[in-house]
């Protein structure tokens, strides 16, 4: 078995267990070793409904390495019965929650990066300028 020398790869598992305890937001499985992937779900859309069912307002994050900068685009929306992001709009009633959840995460994200990985942080080209989130 040869040994890995992409410094990627031999530290990808230090930085899945380091964003892991930033929270229930890292989604492991859809993880490579340059590209990471984050989701939120911030309000349920119906409480009642079975657990298997139910659905939730919310976002999901996307970052890529690029060199010693960690590129990121994310959008808001709708997680499925099928366990799929669907983009649609927020309703305002439930706006600020949303918005409010993916602030909190991008405040711990952006010292994580920055002080224990030593990696910087910016929002991609793809992302529309009015989505962009200030540096903590």
């Amino acid at each position: 078995m040869a040994i890995p020398t992409d410094p990627n790869l031999i530290y990808f598992r230090k930085r899945i267990r380091i964003l892991n305890a930033l929270g229930p937001y890292l989604r492991e499985n859809n993880c490579q070793p340059t590209d990471f992937y984050f989701d939120c779900f911030s309000v349920c859309i119906d409480a009642n409904a079975e657990p298997e069912e139910r659905q939730f307002y919310g976002w999901w994050l996307e970052m890529e390495l690029v060199e010693d900068t960690f590129e990121y685009h994310y959008q808001f929306g709708s997680y499925n019965t099928a366990g799929e992001w669907i983009v649609t709009p927020i309703p305002k009633a439930f706006q600020q929650d949303v918005t409010q959840s993916l602030n909190a995460f991008y405040e711990k994200l952006s010292v994580c990066l920055t002080e224990q990985l030593h990696f910087n942080l910016k929002p991609s080209s793809i992302l529309a300028k009015t989505l962009i989130l200030s540096a903590a």
